[in-house]
């Protein structure tokens, strides 16, 4: 039996992967259950079929691979969804940038990073910063009981990317639950109910994004989308399946996590109250800070892989073609890469969450992200004086996408 088991009973692992993947308390709380799958087998295989992840030194080995590819049939089938073909929330994502491989996926990204150079992040910051006063100058001037999640950590990045993208500023408050609902699919061993919900979504979404590009074909305008058809127009060989994902999988991204990002960081913050503090009186900590609470409670969890070749990981091998799953949020918890994992500390150093993946498939959005989330803490901190959780925060019940339903706050002007 490999080190990295520890003589780990299969039973063992595939108790505590039920109780991780089923239990809904670890939708908002998962690591006490990362803790004792990783004490247990860092490197484990499940029944379904996954071999999972938990070492930050495993995950980090895994991401950065050239040996592991991404393969969203596999990934599927090890769901346990045989008719998954039948089901538009998981033939939407065929083209997706996130389940491509190269060549196909560094012709796809070079298309849209045009969109999310350093240059074009920088050119946002002032617009981020108007943003932020905007939502939160309101809060203040009628100050009381929010949820904080509706009224800034959702319109805040959706406003941006919906921006960057094109999606007229009345149109995107319809997409919070929508591309929530579609995520569903994702889950381990997703229900019928659940397929339901998340193919119903995916209609809706696919309905609304072909009339936009079919707007754009007629009438260019300075945004993301018109960005890609000149592209495709220009012999990029962009198809439009491709062009229709890409702009969908952008949209979704760039606001679902970065809520999570403010929402998980403002509830962290609120329940380690002297760390707000330090923010408070230091607001040059808010920087670091994001990396702080990106590592304490992650927006993605997991991140699914394919073993393209045999994989060697320590005395384990990973046979080719096998589904992996990496648990980010385990990986950015682990004692043998940050001391104290579950103190939250804005003043750590040396934090390197996994939180946005890596390798070739590192986020895109990550520094705009970043951004969001500087520009939100510090807007918070100097805004009020006071933030007190008015209610007991509502989880989404998703491990893929951790965040909040809903965060209800009293706000104190300062």
């Amino acid at each position: 039996m490999s080190s990295y088991t520890q003589q780990a009973s299969a039973a063992e692992v595939d108790s505590i992967l039920g109780e991780l993947f089923t239990n809904p308390a670890c939708a908002a709380d998962p690591y006490p259950t990362y803790h004792r799958l990783r004490e247990v087998a860092p490197v484990a295989r499940s029944q379904a079929g996954h071999w999972v992840l938990s070492g930050y030194a495993q995950v980090v080995d895994v991401l950065r691979s050239t040996e592991v590819g991404k393969d969203v049939q596999s990934f599927i089938r090890a769901q346990g969804v045989e008719d998954w073909a039948d089901h538009p929330s998981y033939t939407r994502v065929l083209e997706h940038l996130i389940w491509s491989n190269p060549p196909k996926h560094t012709r796809q990204r070079k298309l849209i990073s045009k969109g999310f150079t350093a240059h074009s992040i920088a050119k946002l910051e002032p617009k981020i910063e108007q943003l932020v006063d905007e939502l939160l100058t309101p809060l203040a001037e009628n100050a009381g009981e929010v949820d904080i999640l509706r009224e800034f950590a959702f319109p805040l990045p959706a406003s941006v990317i919906s921006e960057i993208i094109g999606v007229p500023r009345e149109d995107w408050p319809r997409f919070q639950q929508l591309f929530r609902d579609v995520t569903l699919a994702m889950e381990p061993r997703p229900s019928p109910a659940q397929l339901a919900t998340a193919d119903s979504a995916a209609i809706a979404i696919d309905d609304y994004f072909e009339e936009l590009i079919a707007k754009r074909r007629k009438r260019p305008e300075d945004d993301l989308v018109s960005t890609l058809l000149a592209a495709e127009d220009d012999g990029e060989q962009l198809s439009h399946r491709e062009l229709m994902s890409l702009v969908q999988f952008l949209f979704g991204a760039g606001f679902e996590s970065t809520t999570n990002l403010i929402g998980n960081g403002l509830l962290a913050l609120l329940r380690n109250p002297d760390q707000m503090l330090a923010l408070r009186r230091e607001p040059d900590l808010a920087a670091g800070a994001v990396e702080e609470l990106l590592r304490y409670d992650a927006s993605v969890q997991l991140s699914p892989r394919t073993a393209r070749n045999d994989l060697q990981l320590g005395d384990v091998t990973i046979p080719a073609g096998e589904s992996i799953v990496a648990l980010l949020g385990a990986a950015n918890r682990d004692p043998s890469r940050y001391r104290d994992p579950d103190r939250l500390d804005v003043r750590r150093t040396d934090v390197k969450p996994v939180s946005f993946g890596g390798g070739i498939h590192f986020c895109l959005g990550a520094a705009l992200a970043r951004l969001e989330g500087r520009f939100a803490l510090q807007g918070l901190t100097r805004k009020f004086s006071r933030i007190e959780l008015a209610a007991e925060p509502v989880w989404k019940q998703s491990l893929t996408l951790h965040g909040l339903q809903g965060l209800r706050v009293h706000l104190t002007p300062a």
